[in-house]
């Protein structure tokens, strides 16, 4: 989106990625499903999915790149998913 700096969008995705491929190579075990460390576009579809199903995960583990997706899909699951509880 126009109101998006793809810098940061850059930043968070890379980090996460690096450090799920780390965190994965030695086989810590993994709330998101290890095969987001296939490629970068498993990481983002597998993160994206996640995002809406477990989105308090994505937030504690990877807060950059939840911030990235709750401006990418204009939505914030997270925040839903406290008022419920």
């Amino acid at each position: 989106h126009r109101d998006m700096r793809r810098s940061e969008w850059t930043a968070a995705w890379s980090d996460a990625y690096a450090d799920f491929c780390r965190r994965a190579d030695v086989d810590e075990d993994l709330a998101i499903d290890p095969y987001a460390a296939e490629s970068p576009a498993e990481f983002f579809a597998v993160l994206s999915e996640a995002f809406f199903e477990i989105p308090r995960l994505i937030l504690a583990d990877y807060p950059a790149v939840y911030s990235q997706l709750r401006l990418f899909y204009r939505q914030d699951p997270a925040t839903r998913a406290a008022m419920h509880l």
